[in-house]
């Protein structure tokens, strides 16, 4: 790798950390010229690596999506118990809903680059579905299908509930994960 090309792999990478950062304490209310200054870079340098703020929120989402698929993806191959392994996911999702606010679910929806990532997401779900199966964690009589339809409709309702905030997004989650894991009846 030639020194132009490591440079520029190195400022991509520092605005994506800073990106992050940001959107951990900001979610999308942060502008390019703080990106930038988090980053050291120029906000030139933003605008020729991504084209704007947008597309590095975009971005750092859909990095954060492929390491969520590949972590599974590694915990099922290593065996780890199904259990902790629903439960960690859960709780990263929870942790990651944080980023979101009503401005980066509207730049998600109309991304078509997130439709297909959502559509290996949902395999990479299928996938633990079936090891919950084989693990007999899960009631295997039900289709994997079903268990995707139900977490879609989950998602749908969420979204598309008009007195939905999502300022309430992480405690909206934390309740669905509830029901997901335990269902409604109290025992």
């Amino acid at each position: 790798m030639n020194g132009f090309t490591k440079r520029t792999n190195e400022k991509r990478q520092a605005i994506l950390r800073a990106a992050s950062d940001l959107m951990a304490r900001k979610q999308s209310r942060f502008t390019v010229n703080e990106l930038a200054k988090q980053a050291t870079v120029s906000p030139v340098s933003i605008y020729n690596y991504f084209g704007s703020k947008e597309q590095v929120i975009i971005e750092v989402l859909q990095l954060m999506t492929e390491e969520q698929m590949s972590w599974i993806d590694r915990a099922i191959e290593s065996n780890a118990p199904f259990d902790s392994l629903l439960v960690d996911i859960l709780k990263r999702k929870i942790k990651m809903a944080v980023l979101f606010d009503e401005t980066v679910t509207a730049m998600i929806q109309q991304d078509p680059s997130w439709e297909q990532l959502s559509a290996r997401g949902y395999d990479s779900f299928a996938r633990l579905i079936e090891y919950g199966k084989q693990q007999g964690r899960i009631d295997a009589t039900l289709s994997t299908a079903s268990y995707l339809h139900y977490v879609q409709l989950i998602q749908q309702a969420i979204l598309s509930d008009p007195h939905f905030s999502v300022g309430d997004l992480k405690e909206t989650m934390e309740d669905y994960f509830h029901f997901f894991l335990n269902g409604i009846i109290k025992r």
